[in-house]
Formats: C-alpha cells, sequence, structure tokens
C-alpha cells in the first residue's frame, strides 16, 4: 500500500465554505411546539425542504428553576413564509429525530413556559 500525503492546497476550500453553518434567530418568545414539530418567528428566510439542527433548552415542567430539559435533534422546514403583519418569516418546522424520551416528554406536558434558548442552524 502506498502512503497518502495530506492535501494542503487548499482546493477543498470553497466546499467548505459553503457548508458552514449559519444560524436563525428566533424573534419573540412566541412558538408552538409538539412532539411532532415546531413554529416559530424569525427574521431569517429558510427555504422548504431545509434541513437544519435543533438545539432547544426548555424549563422542567414542576422543577427547580435551575433545572432545564434540553433537546438535540435535526428537523425539515415544511413551511417559511413572510408575516402579515410586522417583519420576518413563521417557519413550520416538523422534527426528524426527535429522540423518544423527548417526545413522550412533549406529549404529556408540552412547555408552558417559552424556551430557555432556540438555536436553528443549517
Amino acid at each position: 500500500m502506498g502512503v497518502t500525503k495530506r492535501d494542503v492546497s487548499g482546493i477543498f476550500d470553497a466546499e467548505l465554505k459553503s457548508k458552514r453553518s449559519h444560524k436563525a434567530a428566533v424573534l419573540d418568545k412566541v412558538f408552538d411546539l409538539s412532539p411532532k414539530g415546531i413554529t416559530f418567528l424569525t427574521d431569517t428566510f429558510m427555504p422548504e425542504w431545509t434541513e437544519v439542527g435543533v438545539e432547544l433548552r426548555l424549563p422542567r415542567p414542576a422543577a427547580r428553576r435551575d433545572q432545564r430539559f434540553d433537546i438535540d435533534c435535526r428537523g425539515v422546514v415544511v413551511q417559511c413564509a413572510r408575516r402579515e403583519q410586522g417583519k420576518g418569516f413563521k417557519v413550520v418546522l416538523l422534527f426528524l429525530d426527535l429522540p423518544k424520551r423527548a417526545q413522550a416528554q412533549l406529549a404529556i406536558t408540552p412547555p408552558a413556559d417559552a424556551p430557555l434558548s432556540i438555536s436553528i442552524s443549517r
């Protein structure tokens, strides 16, 4: 077997730059969260059928304030429409690989409080 050399020419840099993640900022604490997906408002247009990473930090129901429930999964944008009033877009996102434990938790007690944080990256 021959020895392969590591590519240091930089010819793949353009391909890697196009794969870097972009984050979408959630505008309001207005959201609708279910075991199937999430609807939220953002200032970033997200093309339909775009696969994104989703990180949610939710307060645990009936728990101390310092405890939280973290969800980390992938989703797909099924709708992104400009809002009729105000700036931004309304995004409907379907979860692809939400862990079974998170599905069960959201089905039993959907969060009444706003998420501590929502991070959408593509």
